[in-house]
């Protein structure tokens, strides 16, 4: 036999393998109590793999339907600033080039609207409440008759993604007035 093992591959030796009779089989082939609590420790195991198998796919399912929701978050980073753009030359257009702003406006809201489609939104920020989880403060400047934290103005506006911030809006806060009538020194000039 040893001879034929040398020559034959790995897997042939143990197809050459004794086969137990059943009176050699011992426990293993009646109702021996060790069988019985291997059987149901293997019932166990099945079932917690089972279990685990189930909570991968529902797992497996949640990171693809978020990749569908989240999956542009690139593209829409790389095409805010030709918003941004369209916005300043908004800014800059004056009333003798009132047609070339109407365009430039057109273009905007259509492009706004296109996105609108991929579950971007602005984050409304001027006139509101300063909230660092939505706005990054660029500036703090004194403001008569505004209440410290007010947003006074936005530098770059800030965008949610399927209602996750995108990007925080810049802008520009009241300043909080000290008790002696200044302006709070932490707060005041730029961030």
């Amino acid at each position: 036999m040893e001879d034929r093992e040398k020559e034959s591959p790995p897997g042939e030796a143990i197809a050459e393998a004794p086969v137990i009779e059943d009176d050699e089989a011992g426990p293993a082939s009646g109702g021996d109590p060790a069988e019985t609590a291997d059987a149901s420790k293997m019932k166990e195991q099945l079932a917690y793999l089972a279990a685990e198998f189930e909570n991968y796919r529902k797992r497996a399912a949640r990171e693809r339907e978020a990749q569908a929701a989240f999956g542009n978050e690139q593209l829409l980073r790389a095409v805010l600033p030709f918003l941004d753009n369209l916005e300043r030359a908004m800014g800059q257009a004056g009333s003798s080039a009132e047609a070339l702003l109407s365009g430039v406006r057109m273009t905007h809201a259509q492009f706004l609207s296109e996105l609108r489609k991929f579950g971007l939104e602005q984050l409304p920020a001027q006139g509101g409440t300063f909230d660092p989880s939505l706005h990054e403060a660029i500036a703090s400047v004194p403001s008569p008759g505004k209440p410290g934290g007010t947003v006074l103005a936005e530098a770059r506006k800030g965008y949610l993604l399927h209602g996750r911030l995108l990007r925080p809006a810049q802008v520009t806060v009241a300043a909080a007035p000290t008790e002696d009538g200044g302006e709070d020194a932490a707060a005041g000039g730029r961030e």
